[in-house]
């Protein structure tokens, strides 16, 4: 009993403080999603210049490259499978600059999806985001030759280099009504911040039941002896 306290109390209130701290970081993200909302829209080399770019709103303006898309695979909305639609756009200052034009039905796995894009001059509004870390995946990220192109992760440098052309490390996500945006999934964090504090409660009381379970048993040992 005591060897087995000594193996798990630690390992318990180690994954009761990981939750805490994963509860301050996902908090942080859910102020700084709402906060920054609200502001005005800057530019993108605004943008780039910040040291935390993650949902703030810019607008740029150019044009999209309309014969190269990506599709990120196995993207829910509604209960119906479908891909996010990531479009390279050049900007009127030669930069480019990946835009999440939104969400759209799979339909046949076969065949993947033609796209209708405005081949004109546009002006767009949205805002930064980037994923936050490495996505699991159960085999590597194979991108097969020619366009469009199913992928299952966003990879930054990937896109740069398929694309041929050096792109930010985030990707413009429209607002609704924006110029070619399509099915737009309400933006939500994956983990409420809640959910990660309600964890490291569990965590810490399973710690504490462990406890006064050995307390229990060495109180019970010590009476048997004198018995």
């Amino acid at each position: 009993m005591t060897l087995l306290v000594i193996a798990m109390l630690p390992v318990l209130v180690a994954l009761g403080f990981w939750q805490l701290s994963r509860y301050e970081q996902k908090l942080m993200l859910e102020q700084a999603y709402e906060s920054r909302h609200a502001l005005d829209p800057f530019s993108l080399s605004q943008v780039q210049r910040h040291n935390d770019p993650l949902y703030l709103p810019f607008t740029v303006s150019g044009r999209f490259d309309r014969d190269r898309y990506f599709l990120l695979d196995n993207q829910v909305y509604q209960g119906e499978v479908g891909y996010e639609l990531f479009m390279p756009f050049l900007t009127d200052g030669g930069e480019w600059l990946l835009v999440n034009r939104g969400w759209i039905v799979a339909g046949d796995r076969e065949v993947l999806p033609k796209v209708v894009t405005d081949p004109g001059h546009l002006v767009l509004i949205g805002f930064a985001y980037k994923p936050l870390g490495k996505p699991f995946m159960l085999a590597e990220d194979v991108w097969e030759e020619g366009w469009p192109k199913r992928i299952q992760a966003f990879d930054s440098l990937k896109i740069s280099e398929a694309i041929e052309h050096e792109t930010a490390d985030f990707f413009m996500v429209l607002r609704a009504g924006q110029p070619g945006v399509e099915q737009i999934r309400p933006m939500v964090i994956n983990l409420k911040s809640e959910k990660h504090l309600g964890y490291a409660f569990q965590w810490f009381a399973m710690a504490l039941a462990l406890l006064l379970l050995y307390g229990f048993q060495m109180i019970r040992a010590g009476r048997n002896k004198l018995s």
